[in-house]
C-alpha cells in the first residue's frame, strides 16, 4: 500500500457539515405563517390547511413540511404572539414602580392590533390545548405586574388575571375616545392607596 493510501485509509473523516434552511425554505415558512394569519383573523379558526397552503402559493407537501399537523402551524402562531407578550413583560420587569408597570402591561393588552386581537381569539377558539396556551401567554405576562402592584398594596388582593384580561377584553369596542375613558376609569377603579404604615 502506498503512504498516500495509508495516510488517507487512517485520516479522520471530516464531520458532517449540517447546513441550516435553504432561503426558500425560510420564504416559504414565513409565507405560510403569514398567510394563516390573515386566514385565522378573517376566516376563523375552521380555516382548512388546503386552503391556506393555496392562498400561501405553496403545495400541500410543502405545508406538511414545515407544519404536520394544523396544531403544529397553530402552536407556531401562538409562539409568534407568546414572543410579543414576552418582550412586553421583559419591559414592565425593567419598571421600578409596580403600579407604572401594571399599567404597562395593561394598556399593552388593550391596545393590541386589532389583527392581533383577532388572531389571538381566533387560535384560541381551534383547540381545548389552544385556549390553555392563550390563557397561559396572557397569566404569564399579567401575573407577575399583577404581584408586584398587590403587593405594593396598590391593588386588591381579590383581583386576578382572569378579572384584568375580562377588563382588557371590555376595552376592545367603541371609538378610540370611548376605549381611552374606559381604559381610564378601569385603572382608576383598580387603583388603591397603600395603606399607611
Amino acid at each position: 500500500m502506498s503512504a498516500a493510501l495509508r495516510t488517507q485509509a487512517h485520516e479522520p473523516t471530516p464531520p458532517e457539515r449540517r447546513r441550516g434552511p435553504r432561503k426558500d425554505q425560510i420564504r416559504n415558512r414565513a409565507r405560510l405563517l403569514e398567510t394563516a394569519r390573515l386566514a385565522f383573523t378573517s376566516k376563523g379558526p375552521d380555516i382548512s390547511v388546503e386552503t391556506i397552503a393555496r392562498d400561501a402559493g405553496v403545495g400541500a407537501t410543502t405545508f406538511y413540511r414545515h407544519f404536520p399537523t394544523k396544531d403544529d402551524l397553530i402552536d407556531a402562531l401562538m409562539d409568534q404572539l407568546a414572543e410579543g407578550s414576552g418582550e412586553v413583560g421583559r419591559r414592565a420587569e425593567s419598571i421600578e414602580d409596580p403600579w407604572e408597570a401594571f399599567t404597562m402591561v395593561f394598556l399593552h393588552g388593550c391596545v393590541l392590533d386589532d389583527s392581533d386581537l383577532l388572531l389571538f381569539e381566533s387560535l384560541c377558539r381551534t383547540t381545548p390545548h389552544a385556549a390553555q396556551r392563550g390563557h397561559r401567554i396572557g397569566t404569564q405576562l399579567v401575573e407577575p405586574v399583577l404581584g408586584r402592584a398587590r403587593a405594593a398594596g396598590l391593588l386588591s388582593t381579590d383581583v386576578s388575571a382572569d378579572d384584568i384580561a375580562t377588563f382588557m377584553r371590555m376595552t376592545e369596542t367603541g371609538t378610540r375616545q370611548q376605549r381611552d375613558t374606559a381604559k381610564r376609569l378601569m385603572l382608576a377603579g383598580l387603583h388603591q392607596q397603600p395603606a399607611e404604615a
